[in-house]
């Protein structure tokens, strides 16, 4: 399990306190473009940082680090010690940084590691891919895509879909206004502030979402599911955890599956619903019931029917109007 994401989030990225005339990087490169822009980044080893700007050019702070210290190396310098390819169009610049092999076959402090911090105008869509480091983008509207094998990514103030993949990291989403798809191996979800429809997923992490409207998706094999204010349909399911949460508006339908957990769910009163639940222990009220119900098995119609309610666990099931 990783660690929890208030923890992490708060050294993501040490380079992002500095300001724009902060010593804290090696060198800057400065490219000019018309909007909308798109930046693509690919490193096999570094932080990736993006946050907006005004005006039409895309600024990048290289940081250069071996161990902790940040090297006084120039653009020419670093292209000796690896390749480094930067191609620019009108509206676009895409970096691409390969490590030699030798370079991995010492300790960690005698590593050439590039971490980048770059400005954007607002209207930009980025491609972040890094295999071993953490991602955070902010404040941009388009579609952006964020990928690394090991390391956290953190996404805000996006107007646009976003799409995430780490295989050991923690993600944390907010303020997002487009669709949501995001995975990790190995780690925590949060969503907070939401507009869109959201399909996240862990093989071994909690999953924790606050202020949702859309269809929200969540799977988790080991952890626990937790939602409040979701307005929408909601679907959650996990092989060893409980699911807790609220519905302030149910629209389609609630599905919620755990091989080994409780489930604690409130949902909105005097709604139609199409009942499905079984559990060890029910504690669910039966208004205007037409069906057939027994101590593990409920199956029915409440209020004429509806919107489909499925809960299925092996341990008790809660759910309550309000």
């Amino acid at each position: 399990m990783k660690l929890p994401l208030s923890l992490i989030t708060a050294g993501l990225f040490a380079v992002s306190v500095c300001t724009a005339q902060d010593p804290e990087y090696s060198f800057k490169e400065t490219y000019k473009v018309s909007t909308p822009a798109q930046l693509s980044i690919s490193s096999s080893d570094g932080n990736i940082e993006v946050l907006p700007s005004q005006g039409n050019s895309i600024e990048v702070y290289f940081q250069v680090k071996k161990g902790n210290k940040v090297l006084n190396i120039s653009k020419a310098e670093l292209g000796k010690e690896l390749k480094l390819t930067i191609e620019t169009t009108a509206n676009s610049v895409a970096i691409d940084v390969e490590y030699p092999p030798s370079t991995w076959t010492f300790g960690f402090n005698d590593r050439m590691r590039v971490n980048f911090r770059v400005l954007v105008p607002t209207q930009t869509a980025c491609d972040l891919r890094s295999s071993d480091g953490n991602i955070a983008l902010s404040g941009v509207t388009a579609n952006q895509k964020c990928k690394t094998s090991d390391g956290d990514i953190r996404v805000s103030s996006i107007k646009g879909d976003v799409f995430g993949r780490t295989s050991d990291g923690n993600i944390h989403v907010s303020q997002v206004n487009g669709t949501i798809d995001m995975k990790t191996s190995d780690g925590n979800i949060r969503l907070e502030n939401i507009s869109g429809n959201a399909t996240v997923g862990t093989s071994d992490g909690n999953i924790a979402i606050t202020k949702a409207k859309g269809e929200i998706s969540t799977s988790t094999s080991d952890g626990d599911i937790s939602f409040r204010e979701i307005a929408g349909s909601f679907s959650g399911s996990t092989s060893d955890g409980n699911v807790k949460g609220d519905m302030i508006e149910l629209q389609k339908s609630l599905t919620v599956r755990t091989s080994d957990g409780n489930i604690d769910i409130s949902i909105p009163d005097h709604l139609g619903l199409d009942l499905d639940v079984k559990g060890e222990s029910l504690h669910v009220p039966l208004t205007n019931f037409s069906g057939t119900s027994d101590e593990k098995v409920i199956r029915g119609k409440s209020n004429g029917g509806g919107i489909a309610v499925n809960l299925s666990s092996n341990g008790g099931v809660s759910l309550t109007y309000r």
